[in-house]
């Protein structure tokens, strides 16, 4: 019987442990850079706290939402509830979606799966305005955090109008011409000097 209860007990110590490990590593920010927990835990315990200390929305309550966010994903329902409460205004609806398509970025590339949560979650709030916004504030990092097999990071590459630098035969790509890279060859050959005779009368 006692060894039962013995492993029992390892078994709900180790069960623990993973939740633990889970929770930390699930987080986009390091341990560093990561909001306290008692910032973090007064927002879970009063999301609409958020809507009074940033009224006007703007740029500090989009830092402070993606910090929420890569803090801890545990904050994301509050966040998209607040995207639900009547008393949100567009202002701080934008800067909650700005916010969210940040962590967004970063859950591409550290944590799909957050990434994955984070757009279900935007498009289950069945707010057209939400979806539009948060759409215009990730482009194409949507797609990416969907598993479309895209980085989510940076712009068009490749060779289609973009200067590519020298290759081995020394042209260097401008649009779609090849221009060769080397000197004008200058022609050869002297310069005859005139000489002018003037006779005398």
């Amino acid at each position: 019987m006692s060894v039962m209860r013995f492993a029992l007990r390892m078994a709900s110590a180790a069960a623990v442990a993973l939740t633990i490990v889970s929770a930390a590593s699930a987080a986009i920010y390091p341990p560093n850079r990561q909001l306290s927990s008692q910032v973090i835990s007064d927002f879970k315990s009063s999301p609409a706290s958020l809507l009074q200390q940033f009224p006007d929305g703007g740029a500090q309550m989009i830092s402070r939402v993606r910090d929420l966010g890569a803090s801890d994903p545990t904050t994301l329902d509050g966040l998209i509830g607040l995207l639900k409460n009547s008393g949100t205004t567009k202002d701080q609806m934008r800067a909650i979606v700005a916010g969210l398509a940040l962590v967004a970025r970063m859950a591409a590339q550290q944590d799909q799966a957050y990434g994955n949560e984070i757009q279900t979650a935007i498009a289950a709030s069945g707010n057209a305005d939400v979806i539009a916004a948060y759409q215009a504030a990730t482009g194409d990092v949507a797609i990416a955090a969907a598993g479309g097999g895209g980085t989510g990071a940076g712009g068009p590459t490749g060779t289609g109008g973009f200067a590519t630098g020298g290759n081995a035969s020394g042209a260097t790509t401008f649009g779609n011409s090849a221009r060769p890279n080397s000197a004008t060859s200058t022609p050869s050959g002297s310069v005859a000097s005139a000489t002018n005779s003037v006779s005398p009368r």
